[in-house]
């Protein structure tokens, strides 16, 4: 007869009193309570006046907020259950139970903090010898809003809708007109009907201007790079008596596109395509090192690469160290980024072009790229691609920066922001990397 183990939920038994006995000595939870404990909380200390009810330590809850998005627990109602379910939650606690409001709302209160926590426990990991520099590697990713895309609406249905309400409008004065002439009912409430219209009318207009704003804004980045190019194409005609080849640069257009949109949930979050088609998000940056850590991080609503690489680059803290190379794929590729990144002595890396899938074989009959001088910035980025180093150097981007998007994703599971606007969501994402350097750092710390 076989033989089971069965649990015996009657039995009583003597548990440690000290919670420092539930847990290993090497364990994620003690890292982060020492990471918080070596951060500089004076300037969060003097925001509490020391009246009312005896606050929870801005320690405790932030190393509660860490530890959870360290471990894929974004919600503040889940981290406050895991104080009663979790060994780890319940030491970082202190066998305190912080409800979901009192974290959420301590989440929000110190909101513009967490930039400076992001920079100052990279300076702590480099203290501890995990943190170090030399090449990163630049890309970004694109994460959910808090706001459904069905809630966007485009320019051109935007003028439409406006030009339809105004003729209901007209509509509902003319039934309330032959109402009072005929002196019968009809089953609306005509005056209720024609100020929802106008209101709805108002909140269209609000968007119209928003997206003839972001126009503007649009067509003075593409006129100067239209100017730039127009002035190379003269100077080169200027120099050689010849026209340049391939077509005239088209001029920008400062008008608003038909399929310019505003959504009416989270304005400033825009229409991004992913790989699940087109949806509402924004842009998260992020800059990592050959040990797989985010040195760089911030989030905006920019739906195109190109003019990110520059100030993902300037958002590595100087006091880490000196960047030699900065790595990134064809998405960020232009004659400005160049020029910007060789000002800060840095060395770019840029792909010019897709890459081609199967290429192993192509890559390693390769030889050397020729010594010709090279007369442009393409010419000159692919003969640095072409060489050893370079294709050494571009290779590992997929070793570094994919990965830890792919890891956020797949398996912290953090795919969707909680809050709404921009500053908010780069906040947000700041905090998404805190949480995954700390557990890399403590990975690497135990190595």
């Amino acid at each position: 007869m076989k033989r089971f183990i069965g649990a015996d939920r009657e039995q009583t038994m003597l548990m440690p009193y000290d919670l420092g006995d539930w847990l290993p000595e090497s364990h994620l939870a003690r890292f982060v309570v020492e990471i918080v404990d070596k951060l500089n909380f004076n300037d969060i200390y003097s925001q509490y006046k020391g009246v009312g009810s005896t606050p929870y330590d801005p320690k405790m809850l932030l190393s509660l907020i860490f530890y959870g998005y360290s471990t894929g627990i974004f919600s503040s109602r889940k981290i406050e259950n895991a104080t009663y379910d979790s060994v780890a939650f319940r030491f970082i606690a202190g066998n305190h139970h912080p409800d979901h409001d009192t974290i959420s709302t301590f989440r929000k209160r110190f909101l513009t903090e967490i930039k400076g926590w992001f920079k100052e426990i990279l300076l702590i990991g480099k203290e501890l010898g995990v943190v170090k520099m030399g090449n990163i590697h630049i890309d970004g990713t694109k994460v959910q809003a808090n706001a459904s895309k069905h809630k966007a609406m485009s320019y051109e249905y935007m003028k439409n809708l406006e030009k339809q309400l105004e003729e209901e409008i007209s509509k509902l004065l003319d039934i309330a007109d032959k109402q009072d002439e005929q002196d019968r009912k009809v089953e609306l409430d005509i005056p209720e009907e024609i100020q929802r219209r106008k209101d709805r009318i108002q909140k269209i207009k609000e968007a119209q201007e928003v997206v003839k704003m972001r126009a503007e804004e649009r067509y003075q980045k593409e006129k100067e790079e239209y100017d730039r190019k127009m002035q190379k194409r003269e100077d080169h005609e200027k120099r050689t008596g010849k026209k340049p080849r391939g077509r005239s640069p088209k001029a920008p257009n400062d008008k608003p596109n038909e399929k310019d949109q505003y959504n009416f949930t989270d304005p400033q979050s825009r229409i991004m395509k992913t790989q699940g088609g087109f949806n509402q998000c924004y842009n998260g940056q992020a800059a990592v090192n050959e040990d797989m850590l985010i040195v760089g991080a911030y989030c905006n609503n920019h739906v195109n690469d190109k003019q990110e690489y520059i100030p993902t680059i300037d958002s590595v803290p100087q006091r880490l160290g000196k960047i030699t190379n900065a790595v990134a794929d064809t998405g960020y590729f232009s004659e400005t980024n160049i020029e910007q990144c060789e000002k800060r002595n840095i060395k770019p890396i840029i792909s010019t072009a897709r890459e081609k899938h199967n290429s192993y074989l192509e890559e390693v009959l390769s030889t050397e790229c020729e010594k010709e001088e090279a007369s442009s910035p393409v010419e000159k980025m692919n003969q640095i691609l072409k060489s050893k180093e370079g294709r050494q150097l571009y290779k590992k981007r997929k070793q570094t920066v994919e990965p830890v998007f792919g890891i956020i994703k797949e398996v912290l599971g953090f795919r969707r922001f909680s809050l709404r606007g921009e500053f908010e969501t780069d906040c947000e994402w700041s905090l998404v990397c805190i949480g995954y350097n700390l557990k890399r750092m403590f990975k690497l710390a135990m190595q």
